[in-house]
């Protein structure tokens, strides 16, 4: 079976009603480590030929899906069974790891039993939690950079290195990293808090419960962030 291409306006007929698990990889043309999975895809849509579906979904052509399934990194894999999101991947996958969960799935479904919710989520922080450390972050009496950073992006791999020297040069400053693929809940707890939408990676400035300054991608760097810690000290 070839891998299926999935749309937007495909999504829902091909994925949520499909009678089988599906397996999606959330790509783009421009991603890198993208290209690593497209033949470990088709090796999965030969091996499951009949128990599983395999699909690619070009992200910069569906944003609608991409926002509702709260893709932020490429590559990202997600796996559905019976309507519901059970599990994700952040970054290229090796072909065992995948077959292996796509067998767990499969032999799940001969039980009978219900999809469970994504194991990505088991032991992160619950909302509350999140909620609170949130609050606390951006609360700092004095100022504080919270860095929200992708893995498995190489833009953010880049600014990090940015984000490095810069604590490296101010190393009295409090700061906290927030890799969004393992925090999700603190990523969103902050989007709430401080009402500034998630992007990544993002360079926040923040005290006394107001962020003072913020930024986005390329323009996080190590003398940008010393500039908005002068403006505010």
């Amino acid at each position: 079976m070839p891998v299926l291409e999935l749309s937007d306006a495909s999504f829902d007929v091909e994925v949520l009603r499909a009678a089988e698990p599906v397996l999606i990889d959330v790509w783009a043309e421009w991603c890198a480590p993208c290209k690593a999975l497209e033949p470990v895809m088709q090796r999965l849509a030969e091996q499951f030929d009949g128990q599983a579906r395999i699909a690619t979904l070009d992200a910069d052509a569906n944003l609608e899906t991409v926002t509702r399934f709260g893709v932020r990194a490429l590559p990202t894999l997600l796996l559905f069974d019976r309507g519901t999101l059970v599990e994700r991947f952040s970054g290229a996958q090796a072909l065992g790891t995948l077959a292996s969960r796509l067998n767990a799935q499969i032999a799940l479904r001969a039980t009978g039993a219900l999809p469970t919710a994504a194991r990505a989520a088991v032991n992160r922080p619950a909302p509350n939690a999140a909620m609170s450390e949130a609050e606390k972050l951006v609360g700092a009496a004095q100022p504080m950079v919270v860095f929200k950073h992708s893995a498995t992006c190489s833009i953010s791999i880049d600014v990090k290195r940015q984000y490095d020297a810069f604590v490296a040069a101010n190393p009295d400053v409090p700061t906290r990293v927030v890799v969004v693929q393992t925090e999700r809940p603190l990523s969103n707890a902050l989007e709430q808090v401080t009402q500034v939408r998630h992007e990544s990676p993002q360079a926040l400035l923040v005290r006394d419960g107001r962020v003072l300054w913020h930024a986005s991608h390329r323009r996080i760097t190590a003398a940008s962030l010393e500039q908005a810690l002068q403006s505010v000290t």
